[in-house]
């Protein structure tokens, strides 16, 4: 009899334990037909960091717009926003050729806003005159498709000897015009 009793405590904890599982197993289960639990396709964007890159931004009719080159280019996927350490840019527009160096800088998500942070150098070649305009600051933001060049920092213009300086700057790189914003002090050369 109590053999009986045994066998009988046995087979119903053995039950017991088997419908435990399979309750945890139900509820672990994601219900697959309600609405909004549908997967989508996996996310494959990338961190990603390109050591010793150069590239070329384009424009809609597959223009190069400019080529630029550093050690260290960063992307982050999330935001799309790529830091580049020690970028050289290179713009060639018909007659110019503008180049600017920097100590890092921050593209926008779209690739039409490049920060210039720390060190900034512009320069523009004239390549029919051989005249060069310099232009050192300390930041920059440059808008590439309209090519402006905007700065709030301190600035210094060098062209043929003669220096302006002053606190602030916009640079419409196309038309080749810059307007000083505040205390502008001028540094002629006699020649």
């Amino acid at each position: 009899m109590k053999r009986r009793i045994l066998q009988h405590k046995t087979w119903r904890g053995i039950l017991l334990l088997s419908l435990l599982a399979v309750l945890s197993w139900q509820l672990s289960r994601q219900p697959l037909d309600t609405p909004g639990s549908e997967v989508g396709p996996p996310d494959l964007r990338l961190n990603y960091a390109l050591y010793d890159f150069s590239g070329h931004l384009l424009d809609e009719q597959g223009r190069v717009k400019l080529d630029i080159a550093a050690p260290v280019l960063r992307n982050d996927a999330e935001s799309g926003v790529g830091t580049i350490e020690s970028p050289e840019i290179r713009i060639q527009q018909e007659g110019d050729r503008w180049y600017i160096t920097a100590e890092s800088a921050i593209v926008s998500s779209d690739r039409e806003i490049v920060n210039l942070i720390g060190g900034v150098n512009l320069s523009r070649l004239d390549e029919l005159t051989d005249q060069v305009l310099e232009i050192k600051t300390s930041e920059v933001v440059l808008h590439i498709s309209p090519r402006i060049a905007m700065t709030d920092a301190g600035v210094s213009v060098r062209q043929s000897g003669d220096r302006l300086d002053a606190v602030g700057m916009k640079l419409d790189m196309i038309n080749e015009r810059y307007e000083l914003l505040h205390d502008v002090r001028a540094h002629y050369q006699t020649r």
